[in-house]
């Protein structure tokens, strides 16, 4: 047997295979890169089936970039009161007072009042929930001016007492926030809810009541710095009235698992 035609022959013949294979890649992506977003007639036809409803959903008027950021380190300086500071790992500022300080009037203004008055970087949050029964107040962190969604890292949690004044508080904050200079398109709203619609997240005769664009924590850069992807937060009541919120991926359309700890805090 010639063993160099032998190798030649098959040297030639996983060349033609390679370029095959290779062929059948470009095809296939080139299929996939084809494929069209469905109509929106289509989602509200699915929708109407299941008796889903929706109020009006905001309109997309430009691009986001993937947003970057570093936790903040705190110093017991930071804050002058009279009461115990605690910093934890250099991140996590907590505030014990020894005199309660009292919430007089709307609580949701009584809250923004005392933010603005006694926590470091206060205009850097938004309220998220008043939990009435636990006694406490959540504030998200804002990125590049919407929230970020139940990030553990850029978070203000107010605590008060059966009286109604504030006791302490816990915070947490992103600083350096730095924007990638590529602006990636935006799915729909209504392509977030068909997102759900299609991973049986919403019940029959349900409503969305709201849409909210922000940002979530997409992955850990590293110990102290995070980044953060757009995400849609549909805000879904059922036919019971119970609601809940979903989060969806303003960018790759995929659901997002927020840590169910942190949503069970934020409530």
């Amino acid at each position: 047997m010639d063993w160099s035609k032998t190798k030649t022959i098959f040297i030639i013949v996983f060349s033609i295979l390679n370029v095959f294979l290779y062929s059948l890649y470009i095809d296939r992506y080139t299929e996939a890169e084809q494929i069209q977003p469905l109509p929106e007639s289509s989602i509200e036809e699915k929708l109407h089936g299941d008796n889903i409803t929706y109020s009006a959903l905001p309109e997309i008027s430009e691009d986001k970039p993937y947003v970057r950021g570093e936790s903040k380190s705190f110093a017991e300086t930071d804050v002058e009161i009279d009461g115990i500071v605690n910093v934890l790992d250099e991140r996590l500022l907590q505030i014990t007072y020894d005199e309660p300080v009292d919430l007089e009037g709307d609580k949701e203004d009584a809250l923004q009042a005392f933010i603005e008055e006694e926590v470091p970087e206060s205009s850097e949050y938004t309220l998220w929930k008043i939990d009435e029964d636990q006694n406490h107040a959540v504030f998200f962190q804002q990125i590049t001016d919407v929230p970020l969604f139940h990030s553990t890292g850029g978070q203000l949690t107010v605590f008060w007492n059966e009286n109604d004044a504030v006791i302490g508080f816990e915070q947490t904050l992103f600083n350096n926030i730095i924007e990638n200079e590529e602006q990636k398109r935006l799915i729909k709203p209504l392509e977030a809810i068909h997102t759900l619609y299609q991973k049986s997240l919403l019940e029959t005769n349900s409503r969305i009541t709201e849409a909210e664009l922000g940002y979530s924590t997409h992955v850990q850069v590293s110990e102290n710095r995070q980044m953060f992807v757009p995400t849609w937060r549909i805000r879904v009541k059922d036919s019971e009235g119970e609601e809940t919120d979903h989060f969806v991926n303003a960018i790759k359309d995929g659901v997002i698992e927020l840590n169910k700890k942190d949503e069970e805090t934020a409530e």
